[in-house]
Formats: structure tokens, sequence, C-alpha cells
């Protein structure tokens, strides 16, 4: 935890683009390899033992988890947006809903990013409930592209990455608060299985090609000269590897400011806090705050982001509340009719 992750990897690989290879999986958790500590080369081993897919995406998780909890007797709202964590004798009693409707509460479990918390999105007596998070401190966020489009010259699998010339540059014009002039490209062809030497697509097919870029998208305007240069760096690395898009590109881009509108209070960073230094994972938010009765889970608390780790935080989080409801349940208080009485000690026999 102590050493740098770009400084490890140099120790086990002469090769650059090894060293390149390997640093990319600081960005799983939205962090430079420059800045994140070697702890996070671990996560190269747990890849290499095998990835889970889910059947059906993971729209398929989302309606399982709903269809569990209906079944337990829970009521699923959606496009109920909150205005308001509501307390009452210093813990937290509820929420109000944006359309005015109070929903009275004993537990809160909030799962969207602590910093729309701690900045007063969910009113004065919850942002006091955890502390913020700085600027300087945020992760990564990105620019996603969303096409539809054919592609040609390079034979794609599910997931492929075409990496930058000059990584070291690509992450100081990042933390300079920039979107990088020659990105390192990743790119999803969702039509395409995960298994290698399943037949390509015919004609156009759905791609997610993402971009990193700086949290900066509740300070930053993103104009359309602004898209459409981070566009033309983007098709320029993936040319340079010998992938071809179809020109002019059809899709759908996404910045950092699009990010904060879906994310208030992040910036667009997408993974909470950044992974650097080595007590950054002792400063990620836990599932339990400073206001009672408010407990906090999702990607951007501990243990971190992504879909495996964001389903712990849930679990941590119910664990704390069991733990806290039974360590505050009093028993229920009953009458007792008559006396009591016990037999004095000076009444028995001697021998």
């Amino acid at each position: 935890p102590f050493d740098g992750m770009w400084t490890a990897l140099g120790e086990h690989f002469a090769d650059p683009r090894l060293r390149q290879l390997f640093g990319r999986y600081a960005t799983y958790c939205g962090s430079s390899p420059f800045a994140a500590p070697a702890t996070l080369m671990l996560i190269a081993h747990l890849e290499a033992r095998g990835v889970w897919l889910i059947e059906g995406g993971i729209h398929a998780l989302a309606k399982a988890l709903a269809g569990l909890a209906e079944r337990q007797g829970a009521r699923v709202r959606t496009g109920a947006p909150v205005a308001e964590i509501l307390t009452a004798q210093g813990r937290a009693s509820g929420v109000r809903l944006a359309s005015g409707e109070v929903i009275p509460a004993d537990i809160v479990i909030c799962n969207g990013d602590p910093g729309a918390l701690a900045t007063g999105r969910f009113g004065e007596a919850a942002a006091r409930a955890v502390p913020a998070i700085p600027q300087a401190k945020r992760s990564l966020s990105a620019l996603v592209w969303y096409a539809h489009a054919e592609t040609r010259g390079f034979e794609l699998t599910h997931h492929n990455v075409f990496f930058s010339r000059d990584y070291p540059r690509e992450f100081r014009e990042i933390a300079a608060g920039g979107t990088p002039s020659e990105p390192t490209v990743y790119v999803c062809a969702i039509d395409r299985d995960a298994q290698l030497g399943a037949p390509a697509p015919q004609g156009r097919e759905r791609l997610q090609i993402i971009v990193n870029a700086p949290a900066d998208g509740d300070v930053h305007t993103y104009t359309p000269e602004e898209r459409e240069r981070c566009t033309r760096a983007m098709i320029a690395t993936l040319k340079r590897c010998g992938l071809q898009l179809e020109d002019p590109l059809p899709h759908r881009l996404m910045t950092p400011q699009d990010w904060e509108h879906l994310f208030p209070a992040t910036g667009g960073a997408l993974y909470g806090r950044a992974s650097h230094g080595w007590a950054a994972s002792f400063q990620r938010q836990g599932p339990k705050t400073r206001l009672p009765g408010l407990y906090c889970t999702g990607g951007a608390t501990h243990p971190a982001a992504g879909v495996p780790m964001a389903a712990l935080s849930g679990q941590l989080a119910a664990r704390v509340i069991a733990k806290d409801l039974a360590s505050t349940r009093t028993s229920p208080r009953a009458a007792t009719a008559g006396g009591m009485s016990t037999r004095s000690a000076t009444t028995g026999s001697t021998g």
C-alpha cells in the first residue's frame, strides 16, 4: 500500500507496453496508475481467475432484485425523486418527495453519491451527516459515445482497449482539468459474444466507447466544438490502431456535464472518491453516517465502485442496520402483579 502502482509495475515489467496494460486496472475504480497504491495490482489477479457475466445483462440483475424485494413485501417506486431527508428528535424520520408527499421511515438508506448529501441536496440536516469530498479527491469521469455503426479493419472482441502512445501525458492532461489530446480508448462491442471466435455481426453494431476525463461537470460546459474535438481525438486513436469507424459516426456523446446532471454533486465522477494514496480505501464513506437512522450504500461508498462492490456495500449496510436495531431495541414494558420476596439467609438450618 505504501508503494506507487506505476513504480511497482516497473519492477515487474521491462516492456513499457505491459506496464501500461497492467496500469490500466487503476481506472477500474476511477483512479490514475500514477497516483494509485500498488495494492490495486491485485485486480489483475482477481480478473485472471475469471469474470462473471449476467444472463440478460445488468438490467436483469436490477429486475431480479426488485422482484425479490416485492416478494418480501417491499413496494418499489420509480420516478419519485426525493427532495429532502426528514429528521425528528435528532434522527432520520423519513423523506419528502419532490411532489410534496411525505413518507415516514425508521431507517433511511441513501444509495446516491455521498457528495449529494454533503452539499445539501437532501436538506440541511442530512448535509451534516457525511463529510464533503473535495473536488481534487474525485475519481475519474468519462466521455462515453453510444454508437450504432459499421466497423472495419480490426476484428473486435466484446472488450477492447486501444492505448495512447504517451500514458503519463494522458493522465497529466486529465489531472490539469483537460480532456486527453491522444486518449486511451475502450470499446465494448455489445453485439459480439464474449467468447473468442464468435461470428461478427453483419452491418452496423452497437458500440459503447469510453475515454477517461476529469470530473469537472459541475464547473465546465462542454461546448459543441469541444465535443467534436474529443470525438476526433477518439477516432484518431482507433484509426492509428487499425480500427475504422463509420463516417460520419451515428452516436450520442455523454460528457462529465451529462453525468453531473444524472448524479448531482459529483462533477461527473463515476466512482466516488479516487483511490489515490495508501489511505484512500479508509477514507471512503461507510454505511453509517453521523445522523442516526441514515445509512449510505452504493458504488461511491465502501468498499468501491462496480457491480460486485456495490452489492457488497448493500450487504454491509444491511448488517450494520440489523446490528444497530438489535442494540437499540428495548424490551416491552409489562406490569407484574403482586410483590416479591426472598428467603432470609438467617432462617436456614444450621448443623
